[in-house]
């Protein structure tokens, strides 16, 4: 007998989306293209992502392509690298043509084929996630994509993921997230989630934050154990 028959309220495991489920490489290759310093990239991202959650924490929100482009403009400045709008746009349009890490779709196949749904909660657009979820082929072992413009906040602030499982009428005990990133899992454990940390990018998981339930090397290993803990 399935979970879901002796209790019906719904089981998700949401999915954070850039670096966890779609890799960065493309923006490494444009970056060195243009002959930016290597690392350029990670600095980057990692500069949209505090400027997003600079601007989320005191209450100004703005969406991911407007705080890439602001980031990028300021990043390229400093780093006297000439730009133009042509040049902006050419870097940020990578963004949508991001391929899944080579585990995704067998990760998501093996949900598929329980009762937990699968879900993409994710800092990008909605329709910029829809195109990468269509054009990496897994359209079909999605259940649903839920954008922080849906809630006008940026993860990991922690009411994000309760509006989340909130759409699916599911209980954040009967939530887990798996990320690459450790303040999104510190987020949503904060929220009442259950957590689980893959190895990507990072090999070593931040000590301050909430600790996740596990820590993983592949989403495959972390759909066998999100099953198991739902």
């Amino acid at each position: 007998m399935s979970k879901q028959t002796l209790n019906s309220e719904p089981r998700i495991v949401f999915f954070d989306v850039v670096e966890t489920v779609f890799s960065l490489t493309p923006l490494e290759d444009k970056m060195a293209e243009l002959n930016l310093p290597a690392g350029t990239e990670r600095l980057f991202f990692a500069q949209l992502l505090r400027d997003a959650f600079a601007l989320s924490a005191s209450g100004v929100f703005h969406s991911f392509p407007d705080i890439a482009k602001g980031t990028l403009k300021v990043l390229l400045h400093s780093l006297g690298h000439e730009h133009d709008e042509t040049t902006l746009k050419d870097i940020l349009g990578v963004f949508s043509r991001l391929p899944a890490h080579e585990d995704v779709k067998p990760a998501l196949e093996k949900l598929r084929d329980s009762d937990c749904k699968a879900v993409m909660l994710t800092n990008g657009s909605r329709a910029n996630t829809e195109k990468l979820v269509h054009d990496n082929g897994i359209e079909n072992l999605v259940d649903d994509i839920i954008s922080v413009d849906d809630f006008n906040t940026w993860k990991p602030q922690t009411d994000l993921y309760r509006q989340a499982a909130l759409k699916h009428s599911c209980p954040p005990e009967n939530a887990l997230l798996v990320a690459a990133h450790a303040w999104d899992v510190h987020g949503a454990i904060q929220a009442g989630f259950n957590g689980i940390w893959i190895q990507r990018h990072e090999s070593l998981y931040h000590p301050l934050m909430g600790s996740p339930g596990e820590q993983v090397t592949t989403l495959v290993d972390a759909v066998d154990l999100a099953m198991m803990r739902l």
